[in-house]
């Protein structure tokens, strides 16, 4: 009897982890971003799933490049996750006023991209925040822990390994499952 609820237990806990990775493949394999920026110059971008436009809960590894009408360029910066704004993700730096062309690109959880043409006015009162990246045209003044001259980031390592620590779990139980279902048959088949 204890064997039955342990293979009972087991199935029910492999159903429910490979049930849940179903659900996170529900929305599909690709990342669109809407753009947008900030009267101060940040730029925000909503990453939203292609197929069905829910924000992506989980972290996004994604940076955003921009291309000014005068020829300045900057990035690719690095964008961080918004507090309280689930799929929300801003810019550390703020782009220098001006017309700017900016490309926001991902690459966990999924591939993605935007694009959207900002116009950026001076907010009276404060500079504009210019890092390195910044090319021909105002001087760069870049806040000293800001690396905005990195390569696009990889998805981190703690990212998909919790990724493939669900498939590996689900995978152990699945076969702990098989192999209590196994036991029993055979208990079964030796008591008959």
């Amino acid at each position: 009897m204890r064997i039955r609820t342990l293979a009972s237990a087991a199935v029910l806990a492999g159903a429910a982890l490979l049930g849940g990775a179903g659900q996170a493949g529900a929305h599909g394999d690709t990342i669109v971003f809407k753009i947008t920026a900030l009267g101060d110059g940040h730029t925000r971008a909503a990453a939203l799933w292609a197929n069905d436009n829910d924000p992506v809960a989980e972290k996004v590894a994604a940076t955003l490049s921009a291309v000014a009408d005068d020829g300045r360029s900057v990035g690719p910066w690095k964008l961080e996750p918004v507090p309280d704004s689930p799929g929300t993700l801003t810019t550390a730096l703020a782009l220098p006023p001006g017309h700017w062309a900016v490309t926001v690109e991902s690459g966990f959880p999924a591939l993605g991209r935007g694009q959207a043409d900002l116009t950026v006015t001076a907010v009276p009162g404060t500079a504009p925040s210019q890092g390195p990246g910044v090319e021909p045209g105002a001087p760069s003044t870049p806040p000293p822990s800001v690396n905005d001259t990195a390569a696009a980031p990889a998805a981190s390592s703690s990212d998909a390994d919790s990724s493939w620590t669900v498939v590996v779990v689900a995978a152990v139980v699945a076969m702990a499952a098989v192999a209590i279902a196994a036991a029993l048959l055979r208990r079964r088949r030796a008591a008959g």
